[in-house]
């Protein structure tokens, strides 16, 4: 009798997956009955833990009330409530909301906007929308033009939209040849030079990860690096998008990551952690500047999405602040996150680890061939995913990422478990990362 044939499209289409039947606090289970910690959150999104009934219930309740209404013809009380609680939870930095579905569409809500203001200000000349290398912000058209992500981009690049990048503020392989300690903040400065190259009267906006995503896994920027990007773009009245899409609703510790920084951004893209976990959403959250220009103005945005706003969504972005507050979530983050790092840190014994990074329970290990002269691993090695592979092996679920060098190698791991992780479960989750890395650097011929 022949195997059942699957009729979904993976990403790795010549690999088998394991079939997860059931999903509790930080573990998952497989149709095996093998349990698996889910050390990176999913895609570094399900914060607060799996199988909550609390969640659930809002899903039922909400689906028997109204189970869609269509945006641009009503509103409904779930998204004015739930608008109101994001506004609430940046003290009211910002003051709309357009809700989405996702990441990538609240990135692309965000450059609209952005576009949006300008022509209602009075500058239609302004349209560039300039972003760093070793980005992410998406994979439609438009998000995955801003990213600066190399492996995702190559297969796209004849589709994708002429956009500007500048260097990543990445301390640990600078591109300025600088150390954090005396750092002059070049990469920066090269936000001004490049819209002085571009030209003021075409740049709309800079769109950038407080804390860098799976592209640089946890890369911090240095010290005033945020101020003075803030301070080239009020010179030249070019609007600041942050992509908060996966640092949004506590994951770094606050909030929003841009709280660490001493900065207050234009718009945001929310997404990922916005639903805990539950249900499909995001968003792009303007300050007043933005929306009251429009509204005085030509009064109209026209985009959107069918989904965008609808009750079920925004009834578990409502509970899931309501969640994170009042199990204080996001001071536990913090917590749990600074000792996680001190744990990560342990693992620098290994000959591979070159650099443990990140904010919160947002953290990354880069691993290189020479510590000493940071050299990466030929790419045909595929480090990193031989160590997710071991790693979930032993009953660890990690991200992978590649390309950190210039787009060119690199491998690194990414770590993003749920808010409600305990210590002990911290110590078993480092304790297979250990063991697998060791084996892995073992068949590779190392240590």
């Amino acid at each position: 009798m022949s195997e059942k044939k699957s009729h979904v499209l993976n990403v790795f289409m010549d690999r088998e997956y394991p079939s997860i039947v059931k999903a509790e606090g930080i573990y998952l289970y497989d149709d095996q009955g093998n349990r698996i910690i889910d050390g990176a959150g999913g895609a570094i999104l399900c914060n607060l833990g799996h199988g909550i009934d609390e969640m659930a219930d809002v899903l039922r309740d909400q689906a028997k009330k109204a189970a869609f209404v269509y945006r641009v013809d009503f509103t409904n009380p779930p998204l004015e409530e739930a608008a109101a609680k994001v506004c609430e939870v940046t003290n009211f930095v910002m003051d709309k909301v357009f809700f989405v579905s996702g990441g990538s569409e609240a990135t692309e809500i965000a450059a609209k906007l952005v576009r949006k203001y300008h022509l209602d200000n009075g500058s239609p000349s302004k349209y560039k929308i300039i972003s760093r290398w070793m980005s992410y912000h998406g994979m439609t058209m438009g998000s995955l033009s801003w990213s600066g992500m190399s492996g995702r981009r190559a297969d796209y690049i004849p589709m994708l939209s002429d956009n500007n990048h500048i260097p990543p503020a990445y301390c640990y392989r600078c591109w300025f040849k600088q150390k954090p300690e005396t750092c002059d903040l070049a990469c920066a400065q090269a936000l001004e030079n490049e819209i002085m190259c571009q030209g003021p009267e075409t740049v709309a906006a800079f769109m950038a990860e407080p804390v860098s995503g799976t592209s640089l896994c946890g890369a911090t920027p240095p010290v005033g690096y945020f101020k003075k990007i803030r301070e080239i773009c009020d010179k030249y009245d070019v609007l600041l998008i942050l992509d908060e899409v996966m640092t949004g609703f506590g994951r770094t510790g606050k909030w929003f990551g841009y709280e660490h920084f001493g900065v207050k951004p234009d718009i945001l893209a929310l997404g990922k952690g916005l639903g805990g976990g539950y249900f499909p959403i995001g968003a792009a959250v303007a300050t007043s500047k933005v929306t009251d220009t429009i509204a005085q103005e030509s009064g109209i945005f026209g985009a959107g999405f069918s989904w965008g706003g609808n009750p079920m969504a925004c009834a578990v972005a409502s509970k899931t602040i309501d969640y994170l507050k009042e199990h204080n979530l996001v001071e536990r983050c913090n917590e749990m996150g600074s000792y996680l790092a001190e744990k990560l840190e342990a693992l620098q014994h290994h000959p591979t680890v070159g650099d443990v990074r990140g904010m919160g329970l947002m953290r990354g290990l880069e691993f290189v061939k020479d510590k000493e002269t940071k050299e990466p691993f030929d790419p045909e090695i595929h480090f990193s995913v031989q160590l997710a592979i071991e790693c979930l092996s032993h009953g660890l679920g990690v991200q992978f990422g590649m390309g950190c060098d210039r787009g060119q190698a690199g491998d690194m791991i990414y770590l993003g478990p749920p808010f409600i992780i305990t210590k002990e479960q911290i110590d078993e989750m480092v304790a297979i990362l250990d063991k697998s890395l060791a084996e892995v650097e073992k068949k590779n011929g190392l240590g």
